[in-house]
């Protein structure tokens, strides 16, 4: 079944996530100035409304962009003021509460609240409601600012995606809350697993995702396998019912350079789990490769079920090939290779969308046959 397109990025989660970024910042004793007139600038350029959101948060008013960007000049005004009068400087907050109980007389019963008490009531907003992990349009959000974080630093970036095997069942056979109770303490477990930069969400239903920066596909892969094992072996000491989990692994930028492109890479990579027998979780091609793969470029015919398709051979090895094709075969199904000449039988163990996104897809072939033989021009 086809999954749906990733969702574009909601400028309501941008807001969120900006919130956030600036509660983590001022959360910090003392803020950073200098970071946060940083995070002000570059969010200013993407067009959020950023001088309204700090206000809100600092002092709990509610002003339209432009009235709050007037208030934010004043305020920086009066903060150097008191700094020249009181031979020290007095901080942000100081500065925001003498400006609007004495000056603009906005307060008139100023109240001093503990930014980790407000930044529980915004976690809220942008947390799952069941598991605690983050909720989808944050994690939407968190990939875009990473992918753009990776891209303009040349760091590594991975994705995990992850669902649940036969949860289904569990529903069906001990009731939705018992089912709860499941997806509650994997959260718990997939949270334990990872750092506090990265990134863990319920991806949706039974799925999760998380993002794990400055990582590449074989780290990533080792974090995975982490969480599926921790899974596996919790529900299998337990009474409850029998759990475990199948993954994906994308990276950025081997596998795609867009948000877009992990997500479709991590979700057929999942699939294949899925198909292979789950409870594993599977790496991009390329990465834990057991025989040596050589390049190669030609041309090859293929036969399967839905008919006959014509592509290019792209690299060869003792154990099989990669094909590209306009369509695709379907994931398992036994075919007829024609390569310069030779016919090959093959299983089909991967396909995906082809990385340069031209509407191709990359086709994984296992030799079946005994005396499959590569033609001489394409042998390693």
């Amino acid at each position: 079944m086809p999954r749906p397109a990733p969702r574009a990025a909601d400028p309501a989660a941008e807001v969120v996530a900006f919130r956030h970024e600036l509660l983590e910042l001022l959360a910090q004793q003392p803020p950073d100035d200098a970071e946060l007139l940083e995070i002000l600038a570059r969010h200013e350029a993407h067009g959020h409304p950023v001088y309204s959101a700090l206000l809100s948060i600092l002092v709990h008013l509610d002003f339209s962009e432009a009235t709050a960007r007037r208030h934010w000049k004043r305020i920086l005004g009066h903060r150097a003021l008191l700094r020249e009068r009181l031979g020290r400087d007095p901080g942000l907050r100081v500065a925001l509460l003498d400006y609007f109980a004495n000056f603009a007389k906005e307060l008139r019963s100023p109240t001093v609240i503990e930014i980790s008490i407000f930044e529980r009531t915004e976690r809220s907003a942008v947390s799952d409601g069941l598991t605690g992990l983050y909720n989808h349009a944050f994690f939407a959000q968190a990939l875009r600012r990473e992918v753009l974080r990776a891209r303009r630093h040349g760091h590594a970036l991975s994705l995990l995606l992850f669902d649940l095997d036969n949860f289904k069942k569990v529903n069906d056979s001990r009731g939705h809350l018992a089912g709860d109770r499941v997806l509650v303490k994997v959260a718990a477990l997939v949270q334990s697993c990872v750092r506090e930069i990265d990134v863990a969400a319920r991806y949706g239903g039974e799925e999760f995702a998380v993002i794990l920066p400055d990582t590449s596909g074989p780290g990533a892969h080792v974090v995975a396998e982490r969480i599926r094992r921790r899974i596996d072996d919790h529900f299998r000491r337990g009474k409850g019912p029998r759990v475990t989990i199948s993954g994906g692994v994308a990276s950025f930028p081997e596998d795609g350079s867009a948000p877009e492109h992990l997500i479709e890479r991590a979700d057929a990579l999942l699939y294949r789990s899925k198909a292979e027998g789950k409870n594993r979780v599977l790496l991009s091609a390329g990465e834990r490769r057991r025989h040596l793969r050589l390049p190669a470029s030609v041309p090859v015919r293929l036969q399967a079920r839905a008919g006959r398709g014509r592509g290019r051979v792209q690299n060869v090895s003792a154990g099989g090939l990669l094909v590209r094709l306009p369509q695709p075969p379907a994931l398992g199904e036994q075919v007829h290779v024609a390569v310069g000449g030779e016919a090959m039988v093959g299983e089909v163990v991967r396909v995906l969308p082809a990385p340069d996104r031209d509407g191709q897809y990359e086709v994984g072939l296992r030799l079946l046959a005994e005396d499959a033989r590569l033609p001489e021009r394409v042998r390693p």
